[in-house]
């Protein structure tokens, strides 16, 4: 069935600072991740940062100048991946609209609202109602409200977005890919690919396992589902499934740094463990992000894991 035919079903829920998108099928995962984004985010910013970047950071930017807090470590980090990208070029095509698919808490849209002026229509699409109130919030604050439009849907559903004459130019997919069953991660790139304009760009980041997942095993004995990644995945089937999907990948390579991720997770565990910040303890997701610091870190230093940027393009001509 083409884009064109299938009708997203939209809440009428006037009330709403986001719409609502449902397609046919259900996402049975689709509760624990609202469940490990479920806590005040004014926790979340306690713990990694007052722009509530949860993608690792960068901390080797010439730019940047010690102490480097997780919020300068995690913008550096995006950064470099739209030079990647090629959109740092001052013959680069405009960008027209924006797609982000698991907007976290906002602050990449009001990112890329300001750095690319001429983008008059920014969507974010998330799980989680709680991270889009607080989306809606912060972005009204940032006058940004007209530009910017949020859906509460399931990613595999983002062939029903609005609009599908309108092609995205620029797509972004950050930490989001470690939430997702495999299958769900091979039907949202197909369901996305027809919705890329040809040239456009998909800028993703993930954590990926250089050893056979199926063969991993953490160091620290833990069987708890921590932050809902327990769907694991190799860099050869993320890249085949990008490129059966029909994208052709740009530039795959290990980034941040291993040794960068650890120091992005150990000082989160260090505000974590800050009784001034948090003088009762924590529990839910950011206990759970205080105790996979610990066992990832190791992982990390053992190279069995590492977190990928991917640059993917759409090819002309499809």
């Amino acid at each position: 069935m083409s884009t064109q035919a299938k009708q997203p079903v939209i809440a009428e829920e006037t009330h709403l600072s986001y719409q609502v998108i449902q397609g046919s099928s259900v996402d049975t995962y689709q509760e624990k991740v609202v469940y490990t984004y479920g806590d005040s985010p004014e926790d979340w910013r306690k713990a990694i940062g007052n722009y509530i970047l949860f993608q690792f950071g960068v901390y080797d930017d010439p730019r940047s100048t010690p102490p480097i807090s997780l919020d300068e470590s995690g913008i550096r980090y995006f950064e470099r991946q739209l030079k990647l990208a090629g959109l740092e070029e001052p013959n680069r095509p405009p960008i027209k609209r924006i797609l982000d698919i698991g907007c976290g808490w906002g602050y990449i849209l009001k990112y890329l609202a300001e750095r690319f002026p001429e983008c008059q229509r920014l969507d974010g699409v998330n799980v989680s109602r709680r991270q889009l109130e607080f989306c809606a919030k912060f972005h009204a604050e940032q006058g940004l409200t007209d530009r910017i439009n949020l859906y509460l849907c399931n990613a595999k559903d983002v062939e029903l977005l609005p609009d599908a004459d309108e092609p995205y130019d620029l797509v972004i997919i950050r930490g989001v890919i470690s939430h997702f069953p495999n299958e769900l991660y091979e039907n949202t790139m197909r369901a996305l690919a027809p919705r890329v304009r040809e040239g456009g760009v998909v800028v993703i980041s993930d954590n990926l396992y250089n050893t056979e997942p199926q063969a991993y095993t953490s160091d620290t004995p833990d069987e708890v589902d921590r932050l809902a990644c327990k769907h694991r995945k190799s860099p050869k089937y993320f890249r085949e499934v990008l490129e059966q999907s029909g994208f052709t990948t740009h530039d795959m390579r290990v980034l941040p740094s291993n040794i960068d991720v650890a120091r992005w997770l150990m000082d989160s565990k260090t505000n974590i463990e800050n009784k001034e910040l948090f003088p009762n303890g924590v529990t839910k997701a950011l206990e759970e992000l205080r105790v996979l610091a610990e066992n990832w870190s190791v992982a990390l230093l053992k190279n069995k894991v590492s977190t990928y940027s991917v640059i993917v393009k759409k090819p002309f001509g499809q």
